[in-house]
């Protein structure tokens, strides 16, 4: 196969194409690239560059380079949305990631929803956009991917979590409609994302997974909110990742009927188990971030060479979201390991 670029390799790779290798990334959002060392190399300082979108933008480009990953994703935490919605936000600096201090509201009956369009100009909604806007221009062949937390995880940082996922039982028609809501405004912004430039757009539903709610609460509570927004998403041109933490269980039938691009596992689940309940769905993954923090270079580009060898992943990928104090040198020997993997040209013409 001929030399393809950075975008083509990974949008090949979300389709189960035939690609020369792995690609590898970190798609934002949960799974940031900036740990403080490379925060430290890039130039930018945070959380100034939360907040700014030149710096956003600048920060998110800067990290690819320094650590080799082949993709840029904004925004830089998974803050954004909430603090729209009112949610009160500790932005952190290099070492402490930016986190969600005091909800709103302690029940769904509490909560006042205020108009898309208002939320569309609040906080840094459009700070995103811009960023995406500005990597569009400079990013070249890398490819851009935005990144929205999942609706339902959204409305349970706008409720006190443990008071939400009580009410998903209790009060559903109220939390359908909160979640509903969250859903326009997800909708309303990746259409914004994806026409500013986005390639691809992660939706990380940490929050309300389905080991967490149950598999039938998953399905009636959760999945109608995902479904609408995956549809949107593709409709207005857009690639669907989806993340979500821990195993899938009998919730694997569900999450495959979502029609999502490709998922990211927990690092705790295999592909060959996950090819069994997602056949159709690229996997993206699975380098434990505890590995990446603790680890040793040799074991971590050990392991990313299996991952990218036969029955692996089709896109290598740190599996969530990595310490601030993740070491460079271990960040680089995963990217390293995906570049001196490719894929036999026998086996690309067995896909073909």
């Amino acid at each position: 196969m001929s030399q393809i670029d950075r975008r083509e390799r990974l949008l090949r790779a979300l389709a189960r194409q035939p690609v020369d290798r792995a690609p590898v990334i970190c798609t934002g959002g949960s799974m940031t690239a900036t740990p403080e060392e490379v925060v430290a190399l890039s130039g930018y300082t945070l959380p100034e560059a939360h907040c700014d979108a030149e710096a956003m933008a600048g920060l998110a480009l800067a990290a690819a380079r320094i650590t080799g990953f082949e993709s840029v994703g904004v925004p830089l935490c998974v803050t954004v949305e909430a603090e729209a919605y009112g949610v009160e936000i500790d932005l952190g600096d290099a070492r402490t990631e930016a986190r969600i201090v005091r909800e709103p509201f302690a029940s769904v009956v509490d909560v006042v929803l205020p108009p898309v369009a208002d939320l569309l100009r609040r906080g840094r909604v459009q700070v995103t956009v811009e960023a995406v806007r500005r990597l569009a221009a400079t990013a070249g062949d890398l490819p851009i991917i935005a990144n929205l937390i999942g609706p339902v995880s959204i409305a349970a940082a706008v409720v006190e979590p443990t008071a939400f996922l009580r009410e998903l039982r209790t009060k559903p028609d109220e939390t359908a409609a909160l979640s509903a809501h969250v859903t326009d405004f997800l909708i309303a912004w990746s259409r914004q994302l994806i026409a500013a430039g986005a390639d691809a757009i992660v939706i990380h539903e940490d929050t309300t997974t389905p080991a967490l709610v149950g598999p039938r609460t998953f399905e009636q509570a959760v999945f109608p909110h995902l479904d609408r927004l995956v549809a949107a998403i593709h409709e207005s041109g857009g690639r669907v990742l989806l993340h979500m933490c821990n195993a899938l269980g009998k919730s694997a039938a569900t999450v495959a009927r979502l029609g999502c691009d490709a998922y990211i596992p927990d690092a705790s689940l295999t592909p060959a188990e996950l090819r069994e309940s997602l056949p159709d769905v690229a996997l993206v993954g699975n380098i434990s971030t505890f590995l990446l923090h603790q680890g040793q270079p040799p074991a971590i580009a050990k392991l990313a060479a299996r991952l990218v060898g036969p029955g692996g992943v089709d896109v290598l990928s740190p599996t969530c979201g990595m310490s601030s104090i993740t070491p460079l040198a271990n960040i680089l020997a995963m990217t390293g390991a995906a570049r001196q993997h490719p894929i036999p040209s026998e086996e690309i013409l067995s896909d073909v």
